[in-house]
């Protein structure tokens, strides 16, 4: 039976409908969830966000729907990679998001986390976290090095060594996906950034059960974007405030906010196109670029590493103004 032509009438409402349904049906999966310990893929850079992540989940800020489909697509792509690594090479993925947990010593639960699933070869289970990006993302990432540069990978690196180090294992794999293929990099137990690791937990866990919030320290680069900032700033952004009439610093922040989408592009095009020339000293690209490397030697203190006793005699307070910025 032939259908009947639709009309632009139809047309629109049936763009209408899909639009608002899928809003919808993201929106229905977007909450908060109680959290006893701290979640081993969540480790944050921020001492203060740890401690809010877990006193107070009931206060974190919502992320919104595009966020939203972004998490719905990474776990289909999960499944996507385990048919095209697992089923189409014949491998056997197993213990998918097998869930683990990281004790204290006084055997108390203070993080816990799951693994993608493991891969059996040779007769043995080898761990494996499957990670999804965008295309940019995907080029610069070749190697455990790429993986420090950013603090969302780097979160990845701490989940993984927190698998392996609480599973008494002594390698895995992340597989890293831009939704077509795959790379797949090897990760070793590292037990000094275990250790590092484990030590600032049981001190974060300390400061949890005693209700103690570390002392702000505002980074833009993860203060900005953060599901606390309401609560964590509120000294700065709940005050009175004041109402500006100013076209011309209006017109100023509406240009800045257009130019963040296309700063975020330069950066990732920036760091994805270094990365391609890295350890080539001189090259030509056409006739109209020519790209100069050489190898630096930087020196740093790593100051992370250093016990709290030996960094509190160089502490010192500066004052500093926060700004933040939302577009309404």
């Amino acid at each position: 039976m032939p259908y009947a032509f639709a009309n632009l009438e139809d047309a629109s409402s049936l763009a209408n409908y899909i639009v608002a349904k899928r809003k919808d049906v993201l929106n229905a999966k977007i909450n908060r969830y109680p959290k006893r310990a701290f979640t081993c893929s969540d480790i944050h850079e921020c001492d203060r966000y740890m401690i809010h992540s877990v006193l107070d989940w009931d206060k974190r800020e919502l992320h919104d729907t595009g966020l939203q489909a972004i998490f719905d697509a990474g776990n289909r792509e999960e499944e996507n990679v385990k048919n095209r690594i697992g089923y189409e090479l014949g491998l056997e993925f197993v213990e998918t998001q097998s869930p683990f947990e990281i004790k204290n010593r006084e055997g108390e639960v203070i993080a816990s986390g799951k693994i993608d699933g493991k891969i059996l070869w040779n007769g043995k289970a080898v761990p494996v976290e499957i990670k999804s990006m965008n295309e940019n993302s995907f080029n610069t990432i070749n190697s455990l090095d790429d993986f420090r540069k950013k603090p969302l990978y780097r979160k990845y690196l701490r989940q993984m060594q927190l698998y392996l180090y609480g599973n008494n294992q002594e390698a895995g794999l992340f597989i890293i996906s831009n939704f077509r293929t795959e790379k797949i990099i090897l990760v070793t137990l590292d037990y000094g950034e275990c250790e590092y690791i484990l030590s600032r937990l049981e001190r974060l866990w300390e400061m949890k059960k005693k209700g103690i919030y570390p002392d702000p320290e505002y980074r833009p680069e993860l203060c900005d974007r953060c599901p606390f900032s309401s609560i964590c700033l509120a000294d700065v952004i709940n005050k009175p405030a004041d109402f500006i009439n100013n076209e011309a610093l209006e017109e100023k922040l509406s240009r800045r906010e257009e130019l963040a989408a296309a700063k975020k592009e330069y950066d990732e095009l920036d760091e994805e196109i270094k990365a391609t020339f890295k350890q080539i000293p001189h090259a030509f690209v056409g006739q109209s670029f020519e790209i100069i490397g050489k190898e630096q030697i930087r020196k740093s203190v790593d100051t992370k590493a250093m016990p709290d006793d030996v960094k509190a005699p160089y502490m010192k307070e500066t004052s500093c103004w926060i700004t933040k910025i939302k577009k309404l």
